[in-house]
C-alpha cells in the first residue's frame, strides 16, 4: 500500500493477524454502519488500539468448494493500525513511513495487541460484518414459502468463515417461513463471548421451507456429507464428527431425522407395499428412499431443539394453515414425478400422499401420520438431546406456548436438559436466555469432547 502526504509516498507492507480469510479475500473495506438493522438487538463494540474496519469479498468462481458452501459476498471484522518499527521516530512524515508496517488484525480472536506501550486492548466492532450483510442481502423466506422448487432458492448448507479444522460445526437449521437471517442475533450474541470462535465454527443450512421437511431433511444429509468430504477428505479432523445441530420449529424436526433411525417406520406411513416392490424409475426410487430410509449421521454428536413442534402445532389445522397451504405453488418436477408414482401404483400409497405431494404445513398437523411415525424412531447411540421452550403470557385452549408450538409439543422425553424462556415463537431462538442456554451446552460439549 502507498502512503504519504503532497508529491512524496512510501510503499507500507501490510500484515494479517489471526483471521481464518486468506490474505486475497481484502479486497475492499467500509466503516462499521451506525445503525442497527432490525434482526439485531445488540451492538458488541470495544474502543482500543486501532480503527475497526468492515472487510468484504466476492467469493471465488473458479473454487467449487466457495460456489457451493459461500455466500456470492461475505463480510468480517478486522481491526486496522498503523505500526512503526523506528518508535522514536516521531515526525510521521513520509520519510517515517519506510519503517512502518499496515496491520491487519482480528477482534473477534484477540481482544489486546502487543506495543511498546505494553499488551493494550485492541478495538474492534464485532457486530459490524453481520450489520452490513443485513443490510444488502434480501430475505428469502417467502419465496422459500410460496415456490419451494424456484432454482434460484434452493437448499444449501453454507459457512460463515473459511472451514477450520479442530473446531466442531456448529449448525443452525431455520424453521417455517423463515431463513439463514433470522440466526442473526444468535450468531452475533454467540460470537462475542470470549473464545467461541477459538473452538467452533458456524455454518447454517438453508431452505426452501413450502417444501416437506423429509425431502430438506434428505438434502441437509446430503450437504452435510458433501462438506466432510470438501473440507476433510482423508478423515484426519475428528472435530467433524462432532457436530451440534440448533434447529429452530420446524428445522428442529429436520435436525431430528439427522440423528435417528428410520427402519421402515416412515416408509409404513407412506405405502402399503414393501419398498422394493415399489414401480418407479431410478430417479424417484433414489429421491424416496433417501427421503425415507436413513441412519444416523455419524457426524452428529448433539442436537438443540428450539421451539420445535414434536406433537405437532394446532396452527397447521386452522384456517392459517389452510390458507398457507393453498399458497404454496407445487413445483412441476415434484407434480409430474408424483403423478407417475401413483399411476403406476395404483391403490398403494396411503390418503396422505393420495391427493398431492403433502407440505410442510401438512407434516405439523397434530395428526400427522408422519409426527407419528418420528415419535417412533430410535435416536442414534450417543447423540445428546438439549430443549429450548418459548412460552407466552397469553392465553391457549391448549395449554402453555409460545403461540404458535404448546409447551407439550416442544418437550422431548429424550432430553438431557429443558429451558424455559419468556418469547413468542417468532424470538424464541433470539432470545437472551436462549444465547445463555446455547452458550452452556456448548461450553460442556467442550469439556467432554
Amino acid at each position: 500500500m502507498q502512503l504519504g502526504q503532497g508529491e512524496e509516498t512510501a510503499v507500507v507492507p501490510i500484515v494479517h493477524y489471526g483471521f481464518p480469510w486468506p490474505a486475497d479475500s481484502f479486497q475492499w473495506i467500509s466503516p462499521p454502519p451506525q445503525e442497527l438493522p432490525e434482526l439485531l438487538a445488540c451492538r458488541y463494540s470495544r474502543p482500543g488500539c486501532g480503527v475497526p474496519l468492515v472487510v468484504h469479498r466476492g467469493r471465488n468462481p473458479h473454487d467449487p468448494a466457495e460456489v457451493r458452501f459461500f455466500a456470492p459476498q461475505s463480510t468480517f471484522a478486522a481491526t486496522v493500525l498503523l505500526r512503526f518499527s523506528d518508535a522514536s521516530n516521531d515526525r510521521r512524515s513520509a520519510d517515517s513511513f519506510d519503517s512502518a508496517v499496515l496491520e491487519f488484525h482480528d477482534p473477534l480472536r484477540a481482544p489486546r495487541v502487543s506495543l511498546p506501550e505494553g499488551n493494550l486492548p485492541l478495538a474492534g466492532d464485532l457486530t459490524a460484518p453481520l450489520a452490513k450483510t443485513l443490510q444488502t442481502s434480501p430475505r428469502t423466506y417467502l419465496s422459500g414459502f410460496v415456490q419451494p422448487g424456484a432454482q434460484d432458492e434452493p437448499s444449501k448448507l453454507g459457512f460463515l468463515e473459511p472451514y477450520q479444522k479442530g473446531k466442531p460445526p456448529v449448525v443452525l437449521i431455520h424453521g417455517l417461513f423463515s431463513d439463514p437471517q433470522s440466526w442473526a442475533d444468535l450468531v452475533n450474541d454467540l460470537r462475542a463471548i470470549p473464545g467461541f470462535c477459538d473452538r467452533f465454527q458456524i455454518w447454517y443450512f438453508r431452505y426452501p421451507t413450502g417444501q416437506g421437511f423429509l425431502r430438506s431433511a434428505a438434502e441437509l444429509r446430503q450437504e452435510l456429507q458433501v462438506a466432510i468430504q470438501s473440507c476433510d477428505p482423508q478423515r484426519t479432523d475428528p472435530a467433524l464428527q462432532e457436530m451440534i445441530l440448533v434447529g429452530h420449529s420446524m428445522g428442529g424436526l429436520i435436525a431430528k431425522l439427522q440423528v435417528t433411525h428410520s427402519d421402515d417406520t416412515i416408509w409404513r406411513r407412506l405405502a402399503n407395499r414393501p419398498f422394493e416392490e415399489i414401480r418407479a424409475d431410478n430417479e424417484d426410487r433414489m429421491r424416496l428412499a433417501a427421503a425415507c430410509f436413513f441412519q444416523p449421521a455419524p457426524h452428529v454428536r448433539r442436537v438443540i431443539f428450539i421451539a420445535t413442534p414434536h406433537e405437532g402445532s394446532n396452527d397447521a389445522s386452522g384456517l392459517v394453515g389452510n390458507v398457507a397451504t393453498l399458497l404454496v405453488r407445487q413445483p412441476p418436477e415434484e407434480a409430474q414425478t408424483h403423478r407417475r408414482l401413483l399411476e403406476q401404483n395404483p391403490g398403494v400409497f396411503t390418503d396422505i400422499v393420495q391427493k398431492r405431494l403433502p407440505t410442510s404445513i401438512d407434516l405439523l398437523k397434530p395428526d400427522s401420520p408422519l409426527l407419528d411415525a418420528m415419535r417412533e424412531m430410535r435416536i442414534g447411540d450417543g447423540i445428546e438431546l438439549h430443549t429450548i421452550i418459548g412460552v407466552t403470557f397469553h392465553p391457549s385452549l391448549h395449554g402453555p406456548s409460545d403461540g404458535v408450538v404448546p409447551v407439550a409439543s416442544a418437550k422431548h422425553p429424550g432430553s438431557l436438559s429443558e429451558t424455559w424462556t419468556q418469547s413468542p415463537h417468532s424470538k424464541v431462538h433470539r432470545a437472551a436466555e436462549t444465547t445463555k442456554e446455547v452458550a452452556r451446552i456448548l461450553a460442556e460439549h467442550c469439556v467432554k469432547e
